[in-house]
């Protein structure tokens, strides 16, 4: 499906979250999923998919590195909600990677971006193409800043040769968190320990007074000069697909 992107950005804008996702699932169909992390975001986007009624699949990637409040928190969305939340696996285990490696890539940083591709990247990419998905929504905002500061509602991802939609893009940290207490959606314990952003535990570390948001993620691979990553690469929109 082509989609014209410009005209297609210029009418959502003006639409709500609601009327977004109800755009997607009527142009998509069963193609558009939603890509969960178990964060703020992802329960915001859960939710309204809830609310809306809809069936379509949400994925979760289970990197083998969680938090084991991650996972709880899917498992109680799944049975609040009673969500059609599908969880993927990479083709190893931590194990098996790395004695393929003979090392714990996560570790340094040439090894990280491997690591994040095949535990994180890979499964939901296989997924998507194997099963013709043709949308996916994330909960990527604006107010993130960085690349993120220029999104649009709905960007072109050629991995699968589809989509990515961001119903929420134009919330900021007030919306968000207006939303969930006025809905009392369940959100990620981590968030009230100082980790404002939830990745695996082996690559996240709580955030210290006047950090930045995404300090914590990659830490033990920034220390040094300074310099390392911040996003992942799951979401194209973070690099050169906007």
């Amino acid at each position: 499906m082509d989609i014209d992107l410009n005209r297609a950005n210029a009418e959502l804008l003006g639409w709500d979250a609601l009327g977004r996702m109800s755009w997607a699932a009527e142009t998509f169909g069963a193609g558009v999923v939603l890509l969960s992390s178990m964060q703020k975001t992802s329960s915001v986007l859960m939710h309204l998919l809830h609310r809306l009624g809809l069936g379509n699949e949400i994925l979760f990637v289970d990197t083998g590195f969680h938090f084991h409040e991650t996972l709880a928190l899917r498992d109680e969305c799944m049975r609040r909600y009673k969500l059609n939340i599908r969880t993927l696996y990479p083709e190893h285990t931590p194990e098996q990677q790395e004695e393929r490696f003979g090392c714990k890539l996560y570790r340094t940083t040439d090894g990280q971006p491997i690591c994040c591709d095949l535990r994180k990247g890979k499964p939901f990419i296989d997924h998507m193409v194997t099963m013709g998905r043709t949308a996916v929504f994330g909960g990527l905002r604006r107010a993130e800043g960085g690349a993120r500061g220029r999104l649009g509602v709905i960007v072109a991802d050629p991995r699968f040769g589809g989509y990515r939609v961001h119903p929420i893009v134009d919330w900021d940290d007030a919306a968000v968190d207006a939303y969930l207490s006025e809905h009392q959606v369940p959100t990620h314990p981590l968030h009230g320990r100082c980790y404002p952003s939830v990745g695996c535990q082996c690559c996240t570390t709580a955030v210290r007074p006047g950090e930045d948001a995404r300090a914590g993620r990659w830490r033990h691979v920034r220390e040094g000069d300074g310099t390392g990553p911040v996003y992942c690469g799951i979401n194209f929109s973070d690099g050169s697909g906007i």
